[in-house]
Parts: C-alpha cells; structure tokens; sequence
C-alpha cells in the first residue's frame, strides 16, 4: 500500500479491541466526550496545532473534525477515529503521517487509557503504518505520558535526541545494517542484518567470536552442512533453536532457500523492519507468538 492510495480511499485498520477508520463529522457527539475530559486532554499531543484540543461545544468539535478532514484531502495526515469492537461510537482519535518522519498522536477516552489498548495502537503502527506510510523514523511524545515509555522500549523506541528534544520525544531509530555478504548463521541467526555486523563479519565466514562454544556452528562444520536446515535430525535440541525467530528463519531457509530469506529481509530493512533494537538482541521478528506470523512478517519484504 501506497501513500497515495491511503489519501485516495483512506484504509480501516483493525486491532484486537478496535477499529480505525477515517474520522467523520458525525463522531462530533461521542467525541466530544474524550476532548471536554481536562484529565484526557492532559495526555494529548497538541504541538505544533493551533488548539490545545480541549473543547466544550458540539460546535467546536465539529470544527475541529472539519480541519482534520481538510488537512487529510491536502494529504498532510490522517486522523483515525477510534471505534471499541464492543460499540458502534469513537472514544478517540489518532494521527499518523509519513514521510522522513511521522509522528503518532494517541488522543483516548480516559476509560480506554489502558498499556493493553495502548500496545494496540503502538504495534499496528510499527508493525503497518510504518511501511503503509513510508515513514523514515517514527516519533512519539512522552513528556506528558511517562508510564508509556517502557511499552516504546518494547518496541524499539529510544529518546529522541535531535527532534522536539525539550518536549520530550522517543523515536524508532532509521537503521541501515544490511550486509548481503554476512548471510544467514549455521543455526539460521540473520547476520546480514544483525546489529553486531558492523565488527563482525559473520558466522559463515568463521569470524563469529563465539564460534567455539557453539554446538549449531561445530556441529554443522562436523557434518559439512551449509546449515541446521540442511541436517535430518532438525530441528534438534540445541538451545539456539529453542528461540522462535531462529528455528523459524532456519525452517524458513530449508524451505525457500537462502536468497528468498536475504532477499525478504533487506526489503523488510528497507521498510522500516529493526530485527535488533538498539542495545537489545531482540526485535520487530520476535513481537509475534507463532511460525506462521513470522513467517508471513517475513514475506512482506518479497
């Protein structure tokens, strides 16, 4: 999906609790309960805008979705209206754009105010909006939402040293690591995008500084086998492959070879995918619960 697409007919997105459609006058009413609640507004992301979004008036909310609608035909961004799976009416709005950088506003009902709802908003963003959007970096202000930070963490945010910087904002890094050449480690880790690649030049290339206590590594060079995935006794009992990205990655190879994974994984770069965040060894190929979810994050990038 295009940008341009997404300002033609402006998509619906679903999370587990809501669906985000395109917001429309007639949420003025139910709206303006979320942005009457001083204690609401207090969470709300109004840099840069002319309000301060706290309303009293039907009159004035319907402006104000008047001027978000205005600014989503000129193709600046898009307010979705929040609307609970359990109603049919918003309990409250949030901005996305794109570009080299967008920025994600979350403006919620004080009742909807929960980390489990918030994740929602966060993963489909990281994990849809980022690529849908063609955002570089993603920014989010926490100055007025501390408790949300660690759930940023979680999904790779990390402060923001060079944007807004006095009002307080975490950001999902740009990262550009792919190394064709470093390919795919014995046990199926992806070193062409691993974020120790730039001092390392891989398992493949017997550099990896681990490589003597490493029973995938050992064990492949035993048996001459390019990788787990070429070995009758896969997947086997080594703790390595106990993870579920690298079993995965490892099935993923035996099944599609190793070009189609490499390929996958440099378009997913290119898209905004962090298979490490900074200063973790964990990333956006380890949100999911199942082989099939990574499986079908992986594709994407084909």
């Amino acid at each position: 999906m295009s940008t341009n697409n997404i300002y033609e007919q402006c998509p619906v997105y679903k999370t587990a609790s809501f669906t985000l459609r395109l917001v429309r006058l007639e949420d003025a009413q139910s709206l303006l309960a979320c942005y009457s609640d001083k204690k609401a507004v207090s969470k709300i992301n109004a840099d840069s805008c002319t309000s301060n979004f706290y309303y009293t008036t039907i009159e004035e909310m319907e402006e104000c979705i008047k001027f978000w609608l205005k600014e989503y035909n000129e193709r600046r961004y898009v307010r979705f209206a929040i609307i609970p799976k359990t109603f049919d009416y918003a309990v409250g709005t949030v901005e996305i754009f794109g570009g080299e950088f967008g920025v994600l506003r979350i403006d919620i009902a004080v009742n909807y105010d929960k980390e489990e709802y918030i994740e929602e908003f966060v993963r489909l963003a990281v994990l849809q909006w980022i690529r849908d959007f063609q955002i570089g970096s993603l920014k989010i202000k926490v100055s007025n939402t501390p408790e949300r930070i660690p759930l940023l963490k979680k999904y790779g945010f990390v402060p923001s040293v060079a944007f807004r910087p006095q009002l307080g904002y975490y950001e999902r890094p740009v990262v550009k690591i792919f190394d064709a050449n470093k390919g795919i480690a014995y046990c199926g880790l992806a070193c062409c995008v691993c974020s120790e690649n730039k001092n390392c030049e891989g398992c493949q290339k017997d550099n990896c500084q681990d490589r003597g206590n490493c029973k995938n590594y050992n064990c492949c060079k035993l048996k001459n086998l390019e990788g787990c995935w070429e070995c009758s006794d896969f997947p086997c009992d080594c703790p390595m492959l106990a993870q579920l990205r690298v079993k995965t990655f490892s099935k993923y190879v035996a099944e599609n070879g190793l070009d189609r994974l490499v390929h996958a994984l440099k378009n997913n770069e290119e898209s905004g995918v962090i298979y490490h965040y900074s200063g973790q060894l964990t990333g956006d190929y380890d949100l999911f619960q199942s082989e099939a979810e990574i499986v079908q994050f992986i594709n994407r990038g084909l």
